[in-house]
């Protein structure tokens, strides 16, 4: 009996919360690729430890482990704008952030995307918001752009408790 309360522990543990989450599969019929990011940059430093767990973390398709700390880039009451450059003008589907609410459900109120062609002058796209998620588990979170074309992203989250904490950001160019 004890062997199968062990069994069933790790089971749930592994599989539903997400442990070695993999990013969500896109929709073949929309013909989305993940799109390489040139670089990427932010208006305040990540904090605590941001040498370690620094902006770059956000691109190297390694998702940290749920709990504190794990390889989170991560801003403690500050509201950063990221910004990525796709090194070219594409045609972007879905944008994919994952992220970790830590003091609250509701901790990423909301995320502004704006777009630009030339890095300079940007424009509002949308606001995406009621965010809702478990704490201290990671999560995806989409936004659907349909077919934005640009070159570069700026993303504007906003929170409420805690602050911010982020594992990966993915951009899906449209192939069709």
């Amino acid at each position: 009996m004890a062997n199968l309360y062990f069994f069933c522990l790790v089971f749930f543990s592994t599989f539903c919360l997400g442990y070695g989450q993999k990013s969500p599969t896109p929709d073949p019929d929309r013909g989305l690729k993940l799109s390489r990011v040139v670089a990427v940059n932010a208006n305040i430093d990540p904090s605590p430890d941001g040498a370690r767990y620094g902006l770059e973390r956000l691109l190297d398709g390694k998702l940290p482990k749920d709990g504190w700390r794990s390889a989170w880039t991560a801003w403690y009451q500050k509201d950063p704008t990221v910004t990525f450059d796709l090194g070219e003008k594409k045609k972007i589907g879905a944008i994919r952030i994952y992220f970790q609410a830590w003091a609250r459900e509701d901790e990423l109120k909301s995320i502004e995307v704006s777009v630009s062609l030339d890095g300079s002058e940007f424009h509002p796209f949308n606001e995406y918001g009621e965010i809702v998620t478990l704490t201290e588990k990671g999560t995806w979170v989409e936004m659907d752009l349909r077919a934005v074309n640009a070159r570069y992203f700026q993303i504007k989250p906003y929170f409420q408790g805690w602050g911010h904490q982020w594992g990966e950001v993915e951009f899906w160019e449209l192939t069709n």
